[in-house]
């Protein structure tokens, strides 16, 4: 069986429909979820719906690991099978250690050739740079060819969301330092950012409404009319996140529009009722 020139690779938090994945052979290895005393790999024994329940009830229980080093040569072992290279996405190296461990492991697999992307986001912002290398790939791209695409992705690629609570982020240590700013958001929906290895808080709403509003603002602001690749990221409400859809399709040029419940090992951070953004201009 011949081998594929290039492989995409990336980590279950970039929140990839399984149906892209599928159509563009990207390779997927799971995040941990710990609650409790049992591991779970993210994506494959937990789905998202049946995490955040879980979330509301034991949230002090609730905790995220990247894979080992191990996984990670297991994971590269077998893509050596089928594939000439592997260009690897992955989340944010600040607030993660997948890049490190990933980066690590494709120093023992030289010298074949694996590209670790660190994509300074999460979610499907680092999903629709995944996505775009795929679809290079799958066009017959070379390996550099594919890497400038996944990195200059990367400098375009934005997330916003607005999030329940800042409680979730500041347990698992993502947004330490607002602790000091709780007692000011108790009572407002905090907006934030996630880009260039960044998580920032961008804003406050006082109602869902008014951060809906603002999120479609904030896109129409940086996109304008170019053509928009997008999908709204929720963590519970269906309904809500449906209403944003379609005045996403009302309003801008969409390549793609897609809806997707965050994945359990960003959920953990995010909390229960997020609502986001994640998207890039251009065809």
């Amino acid at each position: 069986m011949d081998k594929q020139a290039v492989i995409v690779a990336t980590d279950s938090g970039a929140n990839l429909p399984q149906a892209l994945i599928r159509k563009y052979n990207i390779e997927v290895i799971p995040l941990w979820v710990h609650i409790g005393n049992r591991a779970y790999r993210d994506g494959i024994d937990l789905q998202p719906m049946e995490f955040f329940q879980r979330l509301r009830e034991k949230a002090h229980q609730v905790r995220t690991s990247q894979p080992s080093l191990g996984e990670f040569l297991q994971f590269y072992q077998r893509l050596k099978e089928k594939a000439e290279a592997v260009v690897s996405v992955h989340l944010t190296g600040r607030y993660s250690g997948v890049v490190s461990v990933a980066k690590a492991a494709a120093a023992e697999m030289a010298p074949f050739p694996i590209e670790v992307i660190d994509t300074g986001t999460i979610s499907m912002a680092e999903g629709f740079v995944a996505l775009a290398a795929a679809r290079l790939a799958a066009a017959g791209a070379s390996f550099s060819e594919v890497v400038t695409r996944a990195r200059d992705l990367v400098a375009r690629i934005d997330l916003i969301a607005m999030v329940d609570s800042l409680e979730y982020a500041v347990r698992g240590g993502r947004l330490s330092w607002a602790t000091r700013l709780l007692d000011n958001l108790l009572r407002v929906k905090p907006m934030v950012r996630v880009r260039g290895n960044d998580v920032g808080i961008i804003g406050q709403a006082r109602t869902r409404a008014k951060a809906a509003r603002r999120l479609l603002a904030e896109v129409a602001q940086r996109v304008g009319g170019a053509p928009l690749h997008i999908a709204v990221l929720y963590s519970g409400r269906l309904e809500e996140a449906r209403r944003l859809q379609e005045e996403i399709l009302n309003h801008f040029h969409c390549v793609e529009a897609h809806l997707l419940p965050v994945a359990p090992a960003l959920g953990v951070h995010a909390g229960p009722d997020a609502l986001g953004l994640a998207f890039y201009a251009g065809e």
